[in-house]
C-alpha cells in the first residue's frame, strides 16, 4: 500500500520538474519516464484536444485517431475551459 499523500507529493514533484526542464530536453525526459505506448496515448489526447478546438466533430476525431467517443468526450469537457491549452494549440 502506498504511503499516505504520496500521490500528492509525486504530482507536485512531477510538475515542478517539468517547469525546470529545458525545452530541448523535454522529449528525452518523457522517453526516459514513459513507454512508447504512453507517449502515443498522451500525444493523441493532445491532438484530439487540438482537433476539437479547430471545430472537428467527435465523429471526425474518431475517424482520424481511432479514438472512442467516451474518451473524446472526456477530453472535450476537461479542456473546454482550459486557460493554458488555447495558447499551446494555436
Amino acid at each position: 500500500m502506498p504511503k499516505p499523500k504520496i500521490d500528492k507529493i509525486a504530482r507536485r514533484d512531477f510538475f515542478r520538474t517539468l517547469m525546470m526542464v529545458k525545452r530541448e530536453s523535454l522529449e528525452e525526459l518523457f522517453k526516459d519516464l514513459m513507454s512508447s505506448a504512453e507517449i502515443k496515448d498522451l500525444s493523441r489526447r493532445f491532438l484530439a484536444a487540438k482537433l476539437l478546438r479547430e471545430g472537428k466533430t467527435y465523429l471526425e476525431v474518431r475517424e482520424i485517431l481511432g479514438m472512442g467517443e467516451t474518451t473524446i468526450n472526456k477530453i472535450h469537457f476537461k479542456t473546454r475551459g482550459s486557460k493554458v491549452l488555447p495558447d499551446l494549440l494555436d
